[in-house]
């Protein structure tokens, strides 16, 4: 794997949270390259903290895709460090934080249905209903991707290699 030194980056479009170990979408990159203002689309009315309703939706879009993707792993350390480490997996995580961005601002937060249907007395199983719809297929189709150079997807279920002590954590 050819690691960079200047990974995890930062930009105009996506920030890394070196608390949480993962990228967050930008409002402003979200403007540039979705069109989406998310002060509008989101009307902050009634919201303790207005201002800062936006990044907290990014953040939680952040996790949601991060989840996602660490759920299955035998190794969560190393899809860790690759996605902070690897330059062409930023490219792969902006287009699932977007995808998985727009599927929110259509859907809303499917984890977050009961899966009760009042107007026609009917209820689903919310397990089954957050399970298979709470992430973009987007994103499902981005996870799945053979990843150049390493031999295996985001969500290989297999034995992943153990990030050196010398490297966890360290910069990223």
């Amino acid at each position: 794997m050819q690691e960079s030194a200047t990974y995890p980056k930062d930009d105009e479009v996506m920030t890394y949270d070196h608390t949480r170990h993962r990228y967050v979408l930008t409002a402003k990159g979200v403007l540039s390259e979705l069109g989406e203002n998310l002060e509008v689309v989101l009307n902050a009315s009634g919201d303790a903290n207005p201002s800062t309703l936006a990044d907290r939706l990014l953040r939680k879009i952040s996790q949601t895709v991060y989840m996602y993707l660490y759920q299955d792993s035998l190794n969560p350390d190393w899809l860790e460090y690759i996605l902070a480490k690897y330059p062409l997996l930023r490219e792969w995580i902006c287009e699932m934080l977007q995808a998985q961005l727009l599927y929110v601002l259509t859907n809303g937060f499917i984890s977050d249905y009961s899966g009760v249907n009042i107007a026609k007395g009917h209820t689903v199983d919310p397990n089954w209903l957050r399970g298979r719809a709470r992430i973009a297929p987007e994103v499902e189709d981005i996870a799945n991707r053979f990843i150049p150079g390493l031999g295996y997807s985001l969500k290989y279920c297999g034995l992943l290699p153990i990030v050196p002590r010398d490297r966890y954590h360290r910069g990223y």
